[in-house]
C-alpha cells in the first residue's frame, strides 16, 4: 500500500496527469462537434484549399503551470492523408507566448515529406517522438491572442516548450483531410462532411509507410525516403 501511495503522489504532482488532453471529443460532445464544422473554418479552409475539406480530429490540450511542452512533429505522420495531407486549424483558448509555452513553428517546412522520428527529450516534452529540424531552418515562436485561429498543413514541423508561467494555456485543434483526400488513417474514422454527415467515400490507409532521413550526397543533403513510419531512427 505505501507504494501505491507514492506512486499516486507522484502523479498528482504531475501537471498533465492532473489535466490530461481530451482526444477526440467531438464523438460524443456536441460543442466539439460544432466546433471542427464551423462555417468559418470552413470558409477559410475552402479558401486556402480550394475545396471543402473532411472533419476527422478535435484534441483540447491544457498545459497547466509547470507542465511539459510538446516535441517538435509534422500531422501528417500520424494522419497518413493520401493523396494531400491535412490541415490544423489550431485555436488559443488562452493568450499564448514564450512563458506559458505557445506555438513553435519551424518556417520552410511546409514542403517535405514526412520525416523519420527520434527519441525525444522527455524533460521537457510528453511525447516520445520528435522529428529532426533540417540544417539551416530555425524555429520561430508563435505568441496568440486567446480566439486566434492558426491553419497549418501537415508537414509542416511543430510543438511547443514547456509552460513554465503561473498561467494555463489551454488550446483547441480541429484537424481536416484536403477534399481530394482517398485514405486516411483508420484512427481518424468515422470521417465528416462540413455539414456534420458522415462520408463512407474515404478508406483507411495502410498501417506503416515511408519516412525521410537526411543523407550528404556530394556536398548536398538530401531527403531520402528511406525510413518506415513507427520505427525511431537513431539519432547518431
Amino acid at each position: 500500500m505505501d507504494g501505491l501511495k507514492v506512486g499516486l503522489i507522484q502523479q498528482a504532482t504531475i501537471p498533465l496527469k492532473q489535466y490530461p488532453r481530451l482526444m477526440q471529443p467531438h464523438r460524443g460532445d456536441d460543442v466539439s462537434m460544432q466546433f471542427m464544422i464551423d462555417a468559418r473554418i470552413n470558409t477559410w479552409l475552402t479558401g486556402l484549399l480550394g475545396r471543402e475539406p473532411f472533419g476527422v480530429q478535435t484534441m483540447v490540450y491544457f498545459k497547466p503551470p509547470g507542465a511539459r511542452g510538446q516535441s517538435m512533429h509534422q500531422d501528417q505522420r500520424f494522419l497518413q492523408v493520401h493523396p494531400g495531407t491535412c490541415v490544423a486549424a489550431w485555436m488559443a483558448l488562452d493568450d499564448c507566448d514564450d512563458e506559458n509555452g505557445c506555438l513553435t513553428v519551424v518556417p520552410g517546412t511546409q514542403d517535405l515529406p514526412v520525416l523519420c522520428a527520434m527519441e525525444a527529450d522527455m524533460q521537457t516534452s510528453f511525447s516520445t517522438e520528435a522529428v529532426p529540424i533540417p540544417e539551416g531552418l530555425e524555429p520561430t515562436s508563435l505568441p496568440m491572442k486567446g480566439g486566434d485561429v492558426l491553419f497549418f498543413n501537415g508537414s509542416l514541423i511543430h510543438g511547443s516548450p514547456p509552460n513554465r508561467s503561473n498561467r494555463f494555456r489551454r488550446i483547441v485543434v480541429g484537424h481536416y483531410i484536403v477534399g481530394e483526400a482517398e485514405t486516411v488513417s483508420r484512427y481518424y474514422f468515422p470521417v465528416y462532411r462540413m455539414d456534420g454527415t458522415t462520408t463512407d467515400d474515404i478508406r483507411p490507409t495502410p498501417d506503416g509507410g515511408k519516412c525521410g532521413t537526411f543523407a550528404d550526397r556530394n556536398g548536398e543533403v538530401v531527403i531520402e525516403m528511406t525510413g518506415k513510419i513507427g520505427e525511431l531512427m537513431s539519432a547518431h
